[in-house]
């Protein structure tokens, strides 16, 4: 089966109408969970596909793969191992692996974000480091696994002449809502060198919102409403808030205040449960007991059982059994014969940490849109709908209950198919008529530093210098073009004006200039580049070397010399999780823009 363009690397280099070659008119859109999504020990990931052409397009999920041949899910394990001798071959996903595992490999692309305690050793980036491949490439072996086992899959669905010649793939990958631009981007590398490209990224709790209130945009929702969605899986929870502009003919959104989140996935219960297994059996005991397929049992049967079906209130006791492990008995902690009984006063021990944790973003969630609306004089007040609990722990009832409580009068809603509504709502994010989001909420404040007129009061104690060709003093000031907390409409153009003056008989590399683009997460954004939170988020360049001379000024600066002015703007355009790069000169698009994530 011949694998599309994109995967074989044609469509990166090439553009095919430029050769006479027309594209298909048909597309699928492709969507990967690149997942932090937990069951048992592991992190999950899955693919779901929709053909964008049919009138009521069907969104599928590969529910086969290899390795896990006897069940049907809709992900598979985010687990690669290498051959040692040889890295350029490794098992991946349900498949045997011989070697050192590597694990939640999606979160080796944003090193700045803490890594939860859960995360195996084996997963260091000094792990990592031994195999001579950066993490993006790690990832890029995991996204084409992914891809190519799916695109033989599809391949079973429809004629293979069809995938050939008449349709062509377009990609969506999700990312959490709380990543850095900088893990954005390595993960569109990523993305890119397992041919999955030109892609989109899409936050997963939008993803999981759209998913979501797709299936119940005629059953109770109105416009006006808030609704706040809470992501949780494996590795991360994210939290997320839209208002519904409209629900005819299209469900529209707007997202509230910016998203938050953290790493406290639901794996950290797992390893609770592995503590406590520890000090039932002592160090020696439990040494020997985590090789043998007596505690991979238990395991499995924590995660399956216990801990979803774990509710407050339960005098219930499950019996845990470790067969054939030969344990010494301990009826103090309730080990008898190889069987543990589990008390619901020590599994709720297990579950409160990371519940404590969800219900503070919630909560914190929840208090923003509530002000926000407050403070706007909203017409419903300050009235939050509903709370959506989606990912894999979502479905858990015991978090359910906790979000209740915590807020009696919001209704918490587990939608059906929590598991794989990011996935599938991805791919709906790019069929036409479906729920839209409109807006979004910066979640910081973005601009560049540029060189402005020094004022003695405002600016005093600042380094400056004086300009010949200008004839003042200059300082270096930010300018923020967008700010913390501001109501983006998706695809609308935001500038940032630059300025540059350039000697007499300057030369061409001289029209290539570098700029940082600077962000602050504080409430109220820095003055300066070098103060409080600023941090340098990307180098943009911009090559005007092609432009029309005449588009350019000439001018005679204050010390009498000749000049050349360029004006030029760089032009941000706000997707769903990513900022798009262009160059205009008076309105119109010009040149090229490169961003270098350092």
């Amino acid at each position: 089966m011949a694998l599309p363009r994109s995967l074989n690397g044609l469509e990166q280099t090439l553009d095919l109408t430029s050769l006479g070659l027309s594209e298909p008119d048909d597309q699928i859109i492709i969507a990967l969970d690149f997942g932090t999504t937990a069951r048992q020990f592991a992190l999950y990931s899955g693919i779901a596909f929709a053909f964008k052409t049919e009138t009521k397009p069907e969104l599928i999920s590969i529910l086969d793969w290899p390795g896990l041949e006897s069940e049907k899910q809709p992900k598979v394990p985010t687990v690669l191992s290498y051959d040692r001798r040889d890295p350029r071959q490794y098992t991946w996903g349900g498949q045997p692996h011989k070697h050192e595992k590597i694990e939640a490999i999606k979160l080796l692309l944003d090193p700045d974000q803490s890594k939860p305690i859960y995360v195996p050793a084996t997963n260091t980036r000094a792990e990592v480091a031994k195999l001579g491949k950066p993490p993006v490439e790690v990832a890029a072996d995991y996204i084409r696994s992914m891809y190519q086992h799916a695109w033989e899959r599809i391949a079973t669905k429809v004629p293979e002449s069809y995938l050939e010649n008449d349709v062509r793939p377009k990609f969506v990958l999700t990312v959490p809502a709380v990543w850095s631009d900088k893990a954005k981007a390595a993960t569109e590398r990523a993305a890119k060198l397992g041919g999955m490209f030109p892609v989109t990224l899409i936050k997963e709790p939008e993803a999981a919102a759209l998913y979501t209130l797709h299936h119940l945009q005629d059953r109770g929702l109105e416009e006006g409403d808030a609704l706040v969605i809470c992501d949780a899986g494996g590795g991360t929870v994210d939290l997320i808030s839209y208002e519904i502009l409209r629900t005819k003919p299209t469900l529209e959104l707007k997202e509230l205040v910016p998203p938050k989140g953290g790493m406290a996935g639901s794996l950290q219960l797992n390893k609770r449960f592995e503590d406590q297994v520890k000090m039932l059996v002592g160090e020696d005991q439990y040494y020997h007991l985590r090789k043998t397929r007596a505690y991979q049992e238990a395991v499995t049967f924590f995660d399956r059982t216990v801990k979803r079906g774990f509710r407050a209130g339960n005098e219930d006791s499950w019996y845990v059994n470790f067969p054939m492990a030969d344990l010494k008995d301990d009826r103090s902690q309730n080990l008898k014969r190889n069987t543990w009984e589990l008390k619901s006063s020590v599994v709720e021990e297990i579950f409160r940490p990371l519940i404590e944790d969800i219900g503070r973003m919630v909560d914190d969630q929840v208090n923003l849109v509530q002000k926000k609306r407050l403070a706007e004089g909203h017409r419903k007040g300050d009235e939050v709908k509903a709370i959506f609990l989606v990912g894999g722990f979502g479905a858990s009832e015991y978090l359910k209950q906790s979000i209740q409580g915590r807020h009696p009068d919001i209704q918490v809603i587990q939608p059906h198919d929590a598991w794989s509504a990011i996935v599938k709502g991805a791919v709906l994010s790019q069929l036409p008529h479906e729920t839209v989001v409109k807006s979004v909420v910066a979640a910081r404040h973005y601009g560049v530093s540029a060189h402005t007129q020094y004022d003695e009061v405002r600016d005093a104690g600042q380094h400056c210098w004086y300009d010949a060709s200008l004839g003042h003093k200059r300082v270096n000031k930010m300018t923020w073009y967008i700010e913390k907390g501001e109501d983006l409409e998706r695809d609308n153009k935001i500038v940032f004006p630059f300025f540059r003056r350039l000697p007499e008989g300057f030369r061409d590399t001289q029209l290539v200039f570098t700029d940082a683009l600077y962000s602050d997460d504080s409430a109220r954004a820095n003055p300066y580049p070098k103060e409080g939170a600023v941090q340098k988020n990307c180098m943009l360049t911009a090559d005007l070397r092609s432009i029309d001379r005449s588009l350019l000024q000439k001018k005679i600066g204050a010390d009498g010399k000749s000049y050349t002015d360029v004006n030029y703007d760089l032009v941000v355009t706000v997707k769903s999780a990513q900022m798009r790069f262009s160059l205009e000169v008076k309105g119109r698009e010009f040149g090229s823009v490169n961003a270098k994530y350092e």
